[in-house]
């Protein structure tokens, strides 16, 4: 009987063979758009071509289905099956937003109705980028737009969502030409004043002040991942789910109206993209042992090893206040300033350092200080050391912190661009809808407004680096190289709406600084001998 035995596995395998060579295979040879450079709006016919490479017919009706972005848009049956080496093709329509987008077609879905010989290869994806329609982009022309901090009620435990979420918005905004001012500069002027970025109002008035039409407040409502995965201890092989969900809305700055409301939501498919366990990187941004919340500022480790992202936490035992965090080389120079957070009492605010300089260089190993920063003074220190080597571990906390590079390819970072896109089209809608409206606004004089003192301005921030931002810029034919008078002045008035300086008397003259880099509403400028300047001094123009 054992001589028998390989003549029948032999068989077997015979059998099988040319059971699936008998069998039909399906794959998508091509993905064409019609119009084929289509903008923003367009209806766009979208045409899978479908090949059966098999030795067998697809003797039956299949279908083909589209998806935009991983989100399913619809199916087209192909009828009366495919013969081996024929080709059809299958068409669906889709309204073009503006961005860029992953147009994906597959053979034989969702029903999957042909047994194929290879079913892994159905699948082709393309990548299509849509500019802004001319005539909307004609529109939005000369509007200036600010974005706030979205907020972040998704509960998903990943971290730097708000901040992460609202740069990524204000990247695509730039690239379809939308004019956006500076989150940093919103967030510093909000500092200056006290101002609550919970609070809308707070949010307008800055952003008025600041100059801009339009402001977008937006919420991220979930960011939630479905796994099945095989753990093999830390490390796991795993596949997953994304849904991301927000909501932004678009206000009139100068009638503080709500013009535009847009929620967005999408998902992605696929391997996670996470090194390791998701679960179990995420437990490291919770509290634990190393809490950065647990009082005073402190980083959630003593040492991090080249390439760790530097975890920093402060919870605020006093009234609700900005504070800001820089990281300085211990005994040594500046080298980054992490941003502002508003603090409310006995809440934590965390900064995330990725071991680089401000100029982007990379760090090395040594002992480092982070300094807490009221605008005023420094409140607290915490020193840490990287070391050489590698960690063992990787870099867990980049994968979960919102814009940075290795969370951008995981499995929700891909959704979360998804969906920005979609916000991104629907926000130029909104302010393309309400352009007219804003320029007509604009050119109307306004009435019994008291005339500012031409270049005439105030110290609104001294940054950690050395650099002095001034209130005026652009606006007001502030240019580089400017030398601007710093002054001691007393009976200082002030407009309460816009912050601009009326009148004043001077008593004397502090010091000179040079106008460094100009932006439309400020100015930068570094001080070209050594004097006390502090925040709220007059500058004007030196003769």
């Amino acid at each position: 009987m054992k001589r028998f035995t390989p003549l029948i596995v032999s068989l077997f395998v015979a059998l099988f063979v040319v059971a699936a060579v008998g069998k039909p295979d399906l794959i998508i040879t091509g993905i064409s758009l019609t119009p084929s450079s289509p903008v923003a709006g367009n209806q766009v016919t979208i045409t899978a071509t479908v090949k059966n490479v098999g030795t067998s017919p697809a003797d039956q009706t299949f279908s083909v289905r589209f998806l935009i972005d991983g989100f399913p848009i619809g199916s087209s049956s192909v009828p009366f099956g495919l013969k081996p080496g024929a080709t059809k093709s299958a068409t669906i329509t889709w309204t073009a937003e503006v961005g860029t987008h992953t147009i994906t077609a597959q053979a034989d879905q969702p029903f999957d109705k042909i047994d194929e010989s290879n079913e892994q290869n159905n699948v082709l994806v393309a990548t299509v980028v849509i500019p802004v329609n001319p005539a909307v982009a004609a529109k939005i022309a000369g509007l200036r737009v600010v974005v706030a901090r979205f907020d972040d009620r998704s509960t998903s435990g990943f971290v730097n969502v708000g901040a992460g979420v609202a740069d990524e918005l204000i990247n695509r905004l730039v690239d379809s030409g939308v004019h956006v001012l500076e989150r940093g500069e919103l967030e510093s002027l909000m500092q200056k004043r006290n101002l609550n970025p919970s609070q809308e109002s707070d949010l307008v008035a800055a952003a008025r002040v600041l100059g801009a039409d339009l402001l977008i407040v937006g919420t991220v409502t979930k960011m939630n991942v479905t796994r099945a995965s095989l753990s093999l201890g830390f490390f796991q092989v795993s596949s997953a789910t994304a849904d991301v969900g927000m909501t932004a809305r678009l206000i009139n700055v100068r009638t503080s109206t709500v013009v535009k409301s847009v929620s967005a939501s999408g998902s992605e498919q696929g391997t996670t993209g996470f090194s390791v366990d998701l679960g179990k990187i995420l437990s490291l941004t919770k509290p634990t042992a190393t809490d950065v919340c647990l009082g005073g500022l402190r980083t959630d480790k003593s040492y991090y090893f080249p390439n760790e992202t530097v975890h920093i936490g402060y919870r605020n035992p006093g009234p609700a206040k900005w504070y800001g965090v820089e990281i300085h080389k211990t005994g040594g120079p500046f080298l980054k300033w992490l941003g502002w957070q508003f603090i409310p009492n006995g809440k934590c605010g965390e900064w995330f350092w990725d071991q680089r300089d401000a100029s982007n260089a990379q760090m090395g190993a040594g002992f480092y200080t982070a300094k807490l920063w009221d605008g005023a003074t420094y409140l607290a220190t915490t020193e840490f050391q990287i070391r050489p080597g590698t960690s063992p571990a990787g870099p867990l906390i980049d994968e979960v912190t919102v814009g940075s590079p290795q969370f951008a390819n995981t499995i929700v970072g891909r959704a979360v661009s998804h969906v920005v896109n979609q916000l991104t089209a629907r926000l130029i809608d909104g302010i393309a809808q309400v352009a007219p409206q804003i320029h007509a606004t604009r050119s109307a004089p306004l009435v019994a407004a008291p005339a500012p003192l031409p270049r005439v301005g105030q110290v609104a921030a001294i940054l950690p680096d050395g650099r002095v931002v001034i209130n005026i810029g652009a606006n007001v034919g502030v240019h580089k190289g400017d030398f601007f008078q710093v002054l001691a002045t007393e009976n200082l008035i002030t407009d309460p709406t816009t912050g601009r300086v009326l009148s004043y008397d001077v008593r004397g003259v502090k010091g000179e600084i040079v106008i460094v880099s100009v932006r439309d509403q400020v100015a930068y400028g570094v001080k070209t001998s050594q004097f006390n300047l502090l925040v709220g001094d007059v500058v004007r123009p030196s003769s």
